[in-house]
């Protein structure tokens, strides 16, 4: 993937085609003058959400779980008999099993907290990059498998948001990740749209305008420190 050599603080978006331009240079179509306005992602001190998981495979995990715990009951038929420990355990098991399952399904995939951006694309995972290394936000896209023996399609195209980290970020470059939820390679965070919010031009252009307050809001605070001291 080509790479900017000159990292920027931000970057606006093309309304039409969701590229990047460096912060300075407004993008065709940008609205000038707009980046002042927080949005009411940025409302609040400490932690605010940017990027939503999509919420319907955690409704499929829970009602998996709903049904395989019902079945058990109904199987096991505890209103008639007694029934033993491993049953309840199992049953147990499964309602904590679907709980869990939601639980990782609905975290948010992109969250700001203080002057980091912490991704989560792996269960159980947080990666959090500086602020500071956080280039830009813009749409993108990869090409599906197609599935085993199917050879009349080449595979579907996947929308993608991008997450840009400056190339000086070495030890941001890549990370592991869930290959459903998305990848982490050469400095690029790559969102599978089918695993977060509805990702569109609107969302690119909010995820950068927030952006470049909060680095405002950053320098600010850094600015106000040093004079303190």
């Amino acid at each position: 993937m080509h790479r900017d050599p000159s990292p920027a603080d931000s970057c606006q978006t093309d309304s039409a085609t969701g590229a990047c331009a460096p912060a300075g240079q407004p993008a065709h179509g940008a609205v000038v003058g707009s980046t002042d306005a927080p949005s009411p992602a940025l409302v609040g001190v400490g932690r605010s959400v940017w990027l939503r998981a999509n919420g319907r495979p955690g409704v499929v995990i829970a009602s998996l779980a709903v049904a395989m715990g019902l079945a058990l009951l109904l199987l096991a038929r505890p209103w008639s008999r007694p029934v033993g420990v491993v049953t309840w355990l199992g049953g147990a098991g499964v309602l904590v099993a679907g709980a869990g399952g939601v639980m990782l399904t609905l975290r948010p995939r992109l969250v700001l907290e203080k002057e980091s951006v912490r991704v989560h694309l792996a269960p159980g995972r947080i990666d959090p990059v500086p602020l500071e290394f956080v280039e830009c936000f813009f749409l993108g896209s990869r090409l599906e498998p197609p599935p085993p023996g199917d050879d009349s399609t080449g595979g579907a195209r996947v929308r993608t948001l991008v997450m840009r980290i400056a190339e000086r970020a070495v030890d941001h470059a890549a990370r592991p990740t869930l290959p459903l939820w998305g990848a982490w390679s050469e400095g690029s965070v790559n969102f599978d749209g089918r695993w977060c919010e509805p990702l569109s031009v609107d969302l690119v252009r909010r995820l950068n305008r927030d952006l470049a307050t909060a680095k405002r809001a950053a320098r600010a605070r850094n600015e106000a420190r040093g004079e303190a001291t």
